[in-house]
């Protein structure tokens, strides 16, 4: 007499063992895509801080220089070199050539050592001394010459500040009259 049972018994357990060995490996997948994820994610963030700590460091480049220029420090712009600059309108701004990485191109940040973050390079910057305008409402005819009004000299900073482990860059202008 046969046992019909024990021999569909044992054709039905590699079924099972297949459709276990396919559950688990649909379930490792899903571990190591989400574990990917959140590499990704640490990543963004990561390079977001970064980028921040290079736009606080050429925010405190941009105020400094402002108040150089305010107070009188910086004065001389005939000689092109050293981050001072009066560029002639044929040639265009300097800027948009200039290596930044050079010492004798951009000046050093010189403010207080508490506006800049901690672990993050002196940021950099350069300023531009353009050609002076007119005030708002003056009359600026040929046949008018006010002494009351003279012109203003107007200013343009470029202030470069680089993130902590220095893989991103921020750059800010700002105009100063």
């Amino acid at each position: 007499m046969r046992n019909s049972f024990s021999s569909n018994h044992s054709k039905q357990s590699g079924v099972v063992m297949f459709v276990a060995l396919i559950l688990l490996l649909i379930l490792s997948l899903l571990g190591v895509t989400a574990a990917r994820m959140q590499t990704v994610e640490e990543r963004m963030a990561r390079n977001e801080g970064n980028r921040q700590l290079g736009a606080q460091s050429a925010e405190a480049a941009l105020r400094s220089a402002e108040n150089g220029l305010l107070t009188g420090i910086y004065i001389n712009f005939a000689g092109n070199t050293d981050g001072l600059y009066a560029p002639l309108l044929s040639n265009g701004s300097p800027i948009t050539l200039m290596d930044w990485s050079s010492p004798t191109a951009a000046l050093p940040y010189g403010g207080p050592a508490t506006a800049i973050p901690t672990g993050v390079p002196a940021p950099k910057f350069v300023i531009e001394n353009l050609p002076s305008v007119a005030v708002a409402g003056d009359d600026i005819s040929v046949t008018s010459l006010n002494p009351a009004s003279p012109p203003v000299t107007v200013y343009r900073v470029t202030a470069q500040g680089v993130g902590a482990d220095n893989t991103s860059t921020t750059t800010l202008q700002t105009i100063v009259r």
